[in-house]
C-alpha cells in the first residue's frame, strides 16, 4: 500500500481501509510465502542434489582415497619384494664371489706349496748330484792317478821287455797289470 493511504476517521482508521489492507497485505505476504516456499523447495531440492552430490563426491574421494591407498601398499608391497630380492641376488653374488676367490686363494696355495715341495725336491736332487758329481770327481781323480800309475808302471815294463829282447830273454805276460787297471778301462781299451 505505497500509493495507497488509508483515510483516517474519527477514533481511528477506517476499519474498510485497514480490512482491505490487511487483506492485500496478508495476500502479499501468502505470495511471498509461496514464492519464498517454491524457493525453498528449490534450495531444498538443490541442497538434496548437492547432498547427493557430495555423497558422490564423498564416495569418489573414498573410493580414490582406498584406491590411492592400495596403490601405495601394492607399491611398498612391490619396492619390498624389488628390494629384498636384489639384496638376496647381492648376497648370492658375494657369497659366489667369496666360495670363488676361496677356490682361487686355495689354489694358489696348493701351486706355491707344490711349487714350494717341488723347489725342495729340486734342492735335495742338485745338493745329491753336487755329492755324486764330486764323488765321481774324486774317483776320476783317483782313477787317473791309478792311470798315470800304470803309465808310468808300463813304461817300466815296457823298457823292461825292451831289455828283454834285446837280450833274447823270454817275456813274461803282465799278468797283475789287468788287476790294477779298473774294469771300466780295461773294458774301453777291448773294445
Amino acid at each position: 500500500m505505497a500509493g495507497k493511504k488509508l483515510r483516517s476517521r474519527l477514533f481511528g482508521f477506517k476499519k474498510s481501509d485497514v480490512f482491505s489492507y490487511i487483506c492485500e497485505m496478508d495476500e502479499k505476504t501468502e505470495a511471498k510465502l509461496a514464492e519464498k516456499d517454491k524457493e525453498i523447495a528449490e534450495l531444498k531440492e538443490k541442497i538434496a542434489d548437492l547432498e547427493k552430490n557430495r555423497d558422490a563426491v564423498i564416495s569418489v574421494l573414498q573410493t580414490a582415497e582406498a584406491t590411492a591407498k592400495n596403490m601405495v601398499e601394492e607399491a611398498r608391497k612391490t619396492a619390498d619384494d624389488i628390494r629384498e630380492r636384489a639384496e638376496a641376488e647381492a648376497r648370492e653374488k658375494k657369497e659366489m664371489l667369496n666360495r670363488e676367490i676361496e677356490i682361487k686363494r686355495k689354489a694358489v696355495k696348493n701351486y706355491y706349496v707344490n711349487e714350494n715341495k717341488k723347489i725342495d725336491q729340486i734342492r735335495v736332487e742338485v745338493e745329491r748330484m753336487r755329492e755324486s758329481s764330486l764323488e765321481a770327481i774324486r774317483r776320476f781323480e783317483e782313477e787317473l792317478r791309478q792311470v798315470g800309475r800304470m803309465t808310468d808302471n808300463s813304461t817300466a815294463y815296457v823298457n823292461s821287455a825292451i831289455n828283454y829282447a834285446e837280450r833274447g830273454s823270454n817275456l813274461e805276460p803282465f799278468r797283475d797289470v789287468e788287476r790294477t787297471i779298473p774294469v771300466h778301462i780295461v773294458e774301453s781299451i777291448k773294445e
